[in-house]
């Protein structure tokens, strides 16, 4: 039997939606973390609706954004930055600005019923959306999306594919109806439709342009529409007049500006170059703090994002889980996140976010081989692991690939090669390439080692992250980890409904993955946004973790 699970209003409260689609809370990760921390939405607003939470939001102005705007190509489900393409596209659902995402509302989908034994999920679609080019949008379009997705064509990268692995087929029951079919329940499937790669692309441009969307911009339904791009300077978009919600979005238009570095970002807000900045460096985050009547600036869990270092599975010697391993207990976290510690606030965590209720404790964790201060014990079992490997004296010219942002380039990489050639006599090359370009050479593998931030899940649940980052064959396994006693364990994980049962489940997963080292995490980040205080509408003071995505309900006082 079918179940709506929204209510009257469309507002899905995610710790309930859980607890009643999937008989257990396993899918709230992240909001039974950030609750305590969380204030309360400013006003009452629509809740079924994306809204600013002030009451009378003002009309007009254009935005200045500041942040990383430069991208590979256009196609996000390929890889293309969704922060900056996200704001002309919709969601079927999203998080709610309004109470700090805390909730989910409708977006495309007005509407969704669950079936009781969590396997089917019927969205409602809105009727009289159109897409840019003035094309309707219909359930065509959810579907051509999702199949691209889920099914890639030959030729076509999908790295949110194993996002999606439990599902058996998306079709269509009408022209406003969409069903999904599961193999097995998910507990957080829903949720999994809310990030902001989770864009609907029209089936006509998909079409066109033989399901490869890189090369063009294609249109959307979103708030805003694309008027002009200066390449690694700026985009610019204007107010979709014939925008589906009338009410949104306050703005008349966004520029967003191209500055790849935290510290230049948190300079422009500060100096009113800019209005506002989805993450700032530590630094002028605590400028911010000492200026809050020019600015306001808080801090919350990263979208789910992490530093690590990917090593290259199917490369020697790094095809050997004993040098892995000894590279994970041998180089210090603490060094590390120390050094980077000016930048982008780092958290020592193990595999997962900090965020997720499933995390191990902080107290328990630094106690742990790898991951406790006192390296004396670690870096003698690392050396073991070396000679047992035939490499106790190192290993030369090791291929170790960076971006070109400076904090990666000159500090995070640098310290990493330190740490490997003092504590192993590891000896590499570092290689700096352009941000933009890193997810092209990660789904090349020609590395032996880089620093990124491709292993996250797309929510605080770390079950669909590990199906991605870390099943064999993942669509985001950039490191090429392949362990059939993992893949066993992930799909016990990722089918177990019960919040107990999956505790144990994921415990006995970082054992192994601590044992295998498929990669080296250095940790799960927070995020430091920063804004003028003539910016309203995003609510950051209480969000409880951050969405690098649209800005359709923010509003400028002035």
């Amino acid at each position: 039997m079918d179940q709506p699970r929204h209510g009257g209003s469309g507002k899905v409260n995610r710790r309930r939606f859980l607890k009643t689609a999937a008989g257990s809370t396993a899918g709230v990760a992240l909001t039974a973390w950030s609750l305590k921390r969380a204030r309360p939405a400013r006003a009452a607003v629509r809740s079924d609706r994306a809204r600013a939470a002030e009451p009378n939001p003002k009309r007009g102005g254009v935005l200045k954004w500041a942040g990383p705007a430069e991208v590979a190509h256009f196609d996000v489900h390929q890889g293309a930055f969704r922060f900056v393409l996200g704001q002309m596209y919709n969601n079927l659902v999203r998080f709610n600005p309004a109470d700090g995402l805390k909730t989910i509302i409708p977006d495309l989908a007005e509407s969704w019923k669950i079936s009781s034994d969590g396997k089917t999920y019927t969205f409602k679609l809105r009727d009289g959306v159109k897409f840019h080019d003035g094309t309707p949008f219909s359930s065509a379009d959810v579907v051509a999306t999702f199949s691209r997705i889920i099914f890639p064509p030959s030729g076509m990268a999908s790295i949110y594919r194993d996002q999606f692995a439990a599902v058996d087929k998306v079709e269509a029951i009408d022209r406003l109806n969409v069903r999904f079919a599961l193999k097995e329940p998910r507990p957080y499937f829903l949720e999994l439709f809310t990030p902001s790669s989770m864009i609907i692309y029209s089936k006509k441009a998909l079409d066109e342009n033989n399901q490869d969307l890189r090369k063009v911009i294609a249109p959307g339904t979103g708030a805003f529409v694309f008027k002009e791009r200066k390449v690694a300077e700026k985009w610019v978009m204007v107010r979709n007049p014939s925008y589906w919600d009338p009410e949104i979005p306050y703005l008349d238009g966004l520029e967003m500006l191209h500055i790849p570095a935290w510290t230049d970002r948190g300079t422009a807000v500060l100096t009113g170059q800019a209005d506002y900045s989805p993450n700032v460096s530590l630094e002028t985050h605590q400028e911010g703090l000492r200026r809050k009547d020019i600015v306001g600036t808080v801090r919350y869990p990263g979208e789910f994002n992490s530093y690590q270092v990917h090593i290259n599975n199917e490369r020697k010697p790094f095809n050997d889980p004993r040098v892995r391993r000894a590279i994970n207990l041998a180089v210090s976290r603490q060094n590390l996140i120390k050094a980077f510690g000016t930048q982008e606030p780092i958290m020592l965590t193990r595999w997962m976010t900090h965020a997720s209720e499933f995390a191990t404790p902080l107290k328990e964790l630094e106690t742990l081989p790898g991951y406790r201060v006192d390296k004396t014990a670690d870096i003698a079992e690392a050396k073991k692991l070396m000679a047992a490997a035939g490499l106790a004296d190192g290993i030369k010219n090791v291929d170790f690939v960076s971006a070109s942002v400076a904090p990666h380039a000159e500090i995070l990489a640098p310290a990493f090669q330190d740490e490997l050639k003092r504590t192993l006599g590891i000896e590499t090359r570092i290689r700096v390439m352009e941000r933009a370009l890193l997810i092209e050479e990660l789904k090349k593998g020609t590395f032996d080692m880089m620093v990124q931030t491709e292993y996250r899940s797309p929510i605080g649940d770390p079950g669909p992250g590990w199906e991605m980052c870390l099943k064999t064959g993942g669509s985001l396994n950039f490191s090429r980890y392949s362990n059939p006693e993992f893949d066993r364990l992930l799909k016990q994980v990722n089918s177990e409904t019960d919040k107990g049962k999956r505790k144990k489940l994921f415990a006995q997963g970082m054992a192994l993955l601590d044992q295998t080292a498929p990669l080296y995490l250095i940790g799960f980040t927070d995020h430091l946004p920063m804004w003028r205080t003539t910016v309203k509408g995003h609510n950051s003071e209480a969000r409880v973790f951050s969405e690098l995505g649209r800005v359709d309900t923010f509003w400028l006082d002035r």
